[in-house]
């Protein structure tokens, strides 16, 4: 399942998550860039501008929660009353950085089984996941919040997403916050790259350099996504390329080229349908 992201949240970028264009003679794609998606809420390090978003100048001074204000709201599919995506707003903690130490998961579509068609809108996501020890500075972690669909029996991208309210009309609404460890806190990179060949014919369908666009998806996480379009079936590797500041430690498919660079192969059947969407963990 795909966890979009939409134009509305805390922060506001330029661009368009689910724009097309033709990068490489792509025929279909994203140009690149960064998109407001949702409301921060798992906490990210900055290496590199985010849009908008404002967070600590370092893991010493990160910045502080930003609770729900408002009236959250009910009548969804899952019981209770909540604070809901592109209605309240809200901000995880989060903090700048010179450096990280990152590791990367790709979509669920990409490294599972799903039939990946020419023609069809093929879901590219990446997500860094930190791995520099914060121990010292930072050893209770950092707070968020646990984003989640509201409404199961729809799509993903069309479910509304939140995080449960406390408290009732009488005595004032609030909010829990979730605590999140260091090796639950995402990574940044703002220059980040990326490239995906065709090894079949040795030619690029989205050149190298190309930058993915940086979103909040619906559960408050920072992704790298790209919506690719193939016209021509075969063998494709997907490769991300961080900058010197950032450095891979692994990757949960595919495989390291080394600390700047990390790939998954896919292959790409006939067209006729069927989907490349995917889930972001």
């Amino acid at each position: 399942m795909l966890i979009a992201a939409v134009l509305l949240g805390t922060v506001t970028f330029s661009g368009n998550a689910f724009a097309k264009g033709k990068p490489g003679g792509n025929p279909g794609g994203n140009p690149g860039g960064e998109t407001a998606a949702q409301n921060l809420s798992v906490p990210v390090i900055l290496v590199g501008l985010l849009g908008t978003l404002q967070c600590g100048e370092s893991d010493a001074l990160p910045s502080a929660l930003v609770p729900p204000t408002g009236i959250p709201l009910t009548g969804y599919e899952v019981p209770g009353y909540y604070w809901v995506q592109k209605v309240h707003t809200w901000q995880a903690q989060c903090f700048k950085a010179d450096e990280a130490k990152a590791f990367g998961a790709w979509g669920d579509n990409l490294s599972g089984d799903a039939r990946l068609k020419v023609g069809s809108p093929i879901r590219v996501e990446l997500v860094l996941t930190n791995m520099t020890d914060y121990s010292v500075t930072l050893p209770n972690g950092l707070e968020g919040y646990t984003v989640i669909k509201l409404e199961p029996s729809k799509l993903d991208r069309l479910s509304a997403y939140g995080h449960q309210a406390t408290g009732d009309a009488v005595s004032g609404w609030g909010s829990t916050p979730a605590t999140f460890k260091q090796a639950e806190w995402l990574v940044h990179n703002q220059g980040i790259s990326f490239s995906v060949l065709n090894t079949d014919t040795n030619v690029y369908a989205v050149p190298p350099g190309t930058s993915p666009t940086a979103e909040i998806n619906a559960t408050g996480k920072v992704v790298y996504g790209y919506n690719l379009r193939v016209a021509t079936e075969g063998n494709y590797r997907i490769q991300f390329t961080s900058t010197p500041t950032v450095t891979f430690t692994g990757v949960d498919a595919g495989g390291l080229i080394d600390a700047n660079n990390v790939y998954i192969d896919i292959v790409v059947s006939p067209g006729g349908g069927g989907g490349g969407g995917g889930h972001r963990p």
